[in-house]
């Protein structure tokens, strides 16, 4: 099941909403706030994540809730690709994807 999850290269909203910790709102927020977001619609206006979305939305995450930076600014790092640049920005995915995991598997366990 948990090899399921990391082949798949699209997500529903919800599926997004749960990873990340936030509200389905606060994604639809982000969607208007941050023009590199463009996730599909389905026939029924579903909106479907891909891969890269969600590496977009995990930065978000990150600069807004755990740095604390403001969306504003957030809002002009993400434009400018300016963690992207970063040598410790791979480093930082790969924590934050581990931290992810270990985070599920307690809650499997519990």
């Amino acid at each position: 099941m948990e090899e399921e999850k990391e082949t798949r290269k699209y997500y529903k909203i919800g599926d997004v909403s749960k990873m990340l910790g936030v509200p389905a709102s606060t994604l639809r927020f982000w969607e208007k706030e941050f023009k590199q977001l463009k996730p599909m619609k389905n026939k029924k206006g579903d909106r479907i994540y891909h891969l890269k979305d969600i590496d977009i939305l995990k930065e978000i995450h990150y600069l807004t809730h755990e740095k604390g930076i403001k969306l504003s600014k957030a809002s002009k790092k993400v434009k400018s690709g300016t963690l992207a640049e970063s040598p410790n920005t791979e480093l930082l995915k790969r924590l934050r994807d581990l931290r992810e995991k270990l985070v599920q598997l307690k809650n499997s366990l519990d």
